[in-house]
């Protein structure tokens, strides 16, 4: 078993590519790949009680803001951090998406 939780390596990842290119962090493909981390960690959790999904959905540019400070936290090793608002934002938007067709 790794020392570290695979949303702390994933974190890293993007922290990276956020120190060498800072404009990507706004990018649509930065926020997917930082909302698949979420996801991923969401999955991995226990959440006792569930999210609040009736929760407002966030602004992008604080969804942004956000998704960083997350990030940024579970990169550090706080893994266990939790954003409920944002959880639920990613969550509800997810949901929403159309599945794709072929």
């Amino acid at each position: 078993m790794s020392k570290q939780p695979f949303a702390g390596l994933a974190a890293d990842l993007i922290e990276d590519q956020l120190a060498t290119k800072a404009e990507i962090a706004g990018s649509e493909i930065w926020q997917e790949a930082a909302e698949d981390c979420v996801l991923a960690r969401i999955k991995s959790l226990r959440l006792i009680g569930g999210l609040p999904r009736h929760k407002s959905p966030l602004p992008p540019d604080e969804r942004i803001e956000r998704l960083k400070a997350l990030l940024h936290l579970w990169a550090k090793g706080c893994t266990c951090a939790v954003d409920e608002d944002l959880f639920a934002d990613i969550l509800n938007r997810h949901r929403q998406k159309p599945a794709y067709s072929s």
